[in-house]
């Protein structure tokens, strides 16, 4: 056992040394605010706006952010300075927001873009940046969720986020993000298009051309401005919500926050480190995440961990509220569950359980966008932040009443077997076309 902690103090030397650099403040954002919290932040940055999304939506909050992102582009301080907007956007999933007209006019009016997308690979897929950050002035935003309409309605996902205030989270995020920005793997997005024709040549007529994008980015603003501003009030008016307690805030001592580098070698970067603290665990691990397929570094942590003496419980997304072949992958882990006595939950909610959280024997939490899969382990780009709860009584309370809330709404697997080939008799979300059950089997060479 003494050798076990060991292994597990040796893991965190930065949580250890956090408190040196004096001690951090999170705010953990309820998902019906965080649409409206973000906005506001935005509308009242000085300094920068720093974002990476995986999913950069087009929706009525992908458009209010956007418009938010513009006007705060245009905005000069009191001294003159403007203040730093930059998007750093996934380029599998959102390149069509990127080609349409919100993304050329972002970058018309000042907003700096560049799409994470590394085309050599003819699997793009396994090539993402699945990381979710937002720097805004001195505040980190780290959690689940995408500027997506999906991650503000409560009623169709189940998100987690949270905002950090402390120099050294502060320092490693941005420094983190810096990184990614000038690697080789993002591109610049400037439309290289003119935004002339080859007869208007002279001056005037570029006046001109540059005139009329001017008044798209007015007409934008004024269309998508007072939604965005709505959402604000909605959220935050004494008028509308007379009786809104004021967000607790989570001193913390022991804060790291954990990244992979752009483009990570396979079973490299930040995966490692987590597989570690869940292979040294001793009395206890909780796990939520919307994807549990495990992988043989993954089986091979929770085994450890099991053999160690800990109980182990993981909440999922149920399998039939996931595209039929994931839904397979899922079950092809009953056996693997079931041999190490770990109790497996599937969320019984008709929405998507998208949290990614664990907490291993009541002292450390990992807060993030990691799921327990492949693509994860292997291939994307991932963030968040490992919290030090020995010594911080409260924020352990607020992680496991968390936990124990899913607990309520989900139900264990008591299959020991999946159901081979032609799976699922009762599908709702789930894709039942014959030829993807077809496809099922080659779960077994990629997970």
């Amino acid at each position: 056992m003494l050798l076990c902690l060991c292994m597990t103090a040796a893991t965190f030397p930065a949580l250890q040394a956090a408190s040196a650099d004096g001690g951090h403040e999170i705010t953990f954002i309820e998902q019906d605010e965080l649409g409206a919290t973000i906005l506001n932040k935005i509308s009242r940055a000085k300094h920068r706006i720093y974002l990476a999304q995986h999913i950069m939506g087009d929706g009525n909050y992908g458009r209010a952010i956007t418009a938010k992102l513009m006007e705060a582009a245009g905005r000069r301080n009191k001294d003159g300075s403007r203040v730093d907007v930059r998007l750093i956007y996934d380029g599998l999933v959102s390149s069509l927001y990127a080609v349409q007209a919100p993304g050329r006019l972002l970058v018309s009016a000042g907003v700096k873009v560049q799409s994470y997308n590394p085309k050599e690979r003819l699997f793009a897929i396994n090539r993402r940046m699945h990381s979710k950050l937002m720097i805004i002035d001195d505040e980190v935003f780290i959690g689940s969720s995408n500027s997506h309409a999906c991650s503000t309605i409560s009623m169709v996902c189940v998100e987690s986020d949270m905002m950090i205030s402390g120099r050294k989270i502060l320092h490693d995020a941005v420094k983190s993000y810096l990184e990614l920005w000038d690697h080789q793997v993002t591109w610049e997005i400037s439309f290289p298009e003119p935004l002339w024709d080859p007869h208007e040549q002279h001056v005037g007529m570029q006046t001109a051309v540059a005139a009329r994008y001017r008044q798209k980015i007015e007409r934008y603003l004024q269309m998508h401005l007072p939604v965005a501003n709505r959402m604000i009030d909605e959220a935050f008016s004494k008028q509308s919500n007379p009786g809104r307690p004021p967000p607790h805030k989570y001193q913390v001592s022991g804060i790291d926050y954990v990244t992979d580098p752009p483009r990570k070698q396979r079973n490299g970067g930040m995966f490692v480190q987590l597989m570690e603290i869940i292979a040294a665990a001793q009395k206890s691990v909780r796990i939520i995440t919307p994807y549990f397929f495990p992988t043989r570094m993954i089986k091979q942590a929770l085994a450890s961990a099991a053999n160690n003496g800990a109980h182990i419980e993981i909440y999922t997304t149920r399998r039939d509220e996931l595209v039929n072949i994931f839904g397979l992958a899922l079950t092809r882990s009953f056996a693997f569950v079931h041999e190490h006595d770990i109790d497996l939950y599937e969320y019984q909610q008709r929405k998507l359980l998208h949290s990614k959280l664990f907490i291993v024997d009541d002292r450390i939490a990992y807060f993030g966008s990691a799921n327990f899969d492949s693509l994860s382990q292997r291939f994307n780009t991932e963030n968040g932040v490992l919290i030090d709860l020995q010594h911080d009584a409260a924020i352990r309370q607020r992680f496991q009443a968390e936990i124990d809330q899913v607990r309520r709404e989900s139900k264990q697997v008591t299959d020991r077997k999946g159901p081979g080939l032609f799976d699922y008799r009762n599908c709702s979300l789930t894709t039942c076309n014959p030829l993807i059950k077809l496809l099922n089997p080659a779960t077994e060479l990629f997970y």
